[in-house]
């Protein structure tokens, strides 16, 4: 990577670190979600919620579609998965987590 790849790739790794942008990204791995899905199945409130998919919009990570008054949320990039299945086993091996 480059300077700017490498800047622009610490800014994606920025918008995922936060609980509850990590538990948006594994929920939509299931697949699309309202707001309203996400908010009640992460357990914060609904202004929480806006403010975390507005970061995870920005850094394309998520995109959000209005249907009525309904806002839907998809992953941007299912390829992006990929970065849960080595943080489980970077935690596993080498952090000793147990579940």
């Amino acid at each position: 990577m480059n300077d700017q790849e490498r800047s622009m790739a610490a800014e994606v790794l920025k918008a995922m670190a936060h609980p509850v942008r990590l538990g948006v990204l594994e929920v939509l791995a299931q697949g699309e979600r309202t707001v309203t899905e996400l908010y009640e199945a992460l357990g914060c409130s609904q202004s929480m919620m806006s403010q975390q998919l507005k970061i995870l919009c920005q850094q394309k990570l998520v995109m959000v579609r209005k249907e009525g008054i309904q806002k839907y949320c998809s992953l941007c990039n299912r390829d992006f998965l990929k970065v849960f299945t080595c943080m489980h086993t970077h935690l596993r091996k080498y952090l000793n987590f147990q579940e």
